[in-house]
C-alpha cells in the first residue's frame, strides 16, 4: 500500500513540475483571478487552455502547437494565457468552464468574463495562428 501511494505522490509531483514549467517557460498564468486581473489591466482576452495530466494530446498540443515561436508571440502580445489541469487546479478556475475534453482553450472576455470562443482538441500550428488572428481581430472589434 505505501508502495502504491508513493508511486501516486511521485507521479503527481512529476506533472506539478510539468505544467509549472511549461507556465514558468511560456509566461502562463497557473490562476484564473490573477489572469482575469491581468485581462482587465490590458483589456485583452483570457485565453483559458485547460489540460489533462494524463493526456497526449494535451502534450502535443503544448509541443507542436504553443511553444511554436509564432504562436508563443501572438499569444503573448494579444492573449492573457492561463493553462490548468482540469483534475487538479478545480479551485484555480470556474467551474463554468468545467470540461470532460482536454485540451480545450476558452478565450474569455475579461469585463464580463463570458466566454467568446471554444476550441476543442488538438489543432495544428497554422490553423491554431488562424484561429488566434480570428478571435483577436473579433474582439477588437467588439471594443469599437
Amino acid at each position: 500500500m505505501k508502495i502504491i501511494f508513493l508511486v501516486f505522490v511521485f507521479s503527481f509531483t512529476l506533472f506539478a513540475a510539468h505544467i509549472d514549467e511549461f507556465a514558468s517557460n511560456m509566461g502562463y498564468y497557473r490562476d484564473y483571478n490573477k489572469a482575469l486581473s491581468q485581462a482587465k489591466k490590458e483589456d485583452k482576452v483570457i485565453m483559458l487552455v485547460i489540460i489533462g495530466d494524463y493526456c497526449p494530446w494535451c502534450r502535443k498540443f503544448e509541443r507542436k502547437t504553443l511553444q511554436r515561436a509564432k504562436v508563443a508571440i501572438n499569444v503573448q502580445n494579444n492573449f492573457i494565457p492561463l493553462i490548468v489541469d482540469k483534475n487538479y487546479d478545480k479551485d484555480k478556475y470556474p467551474a463554468r468552464f468545467s470540461t470532460q475534453i482536454v485540451p480545450t482553450v476558452y478565450y474569455i472576455e475579461p469585463k464580463k468574463e463570458q466566454q467568446l470562443f471554444q476550441s476543442l482538441g488538438y489543432i495544428k500550428r497554422d490553423e491554431y495562428q488562424e484561429q488566434l488572428n480570428g478571435i483577436f481581430k473579433s474582439y477588437q472589434g467588439m471594443k469599437k
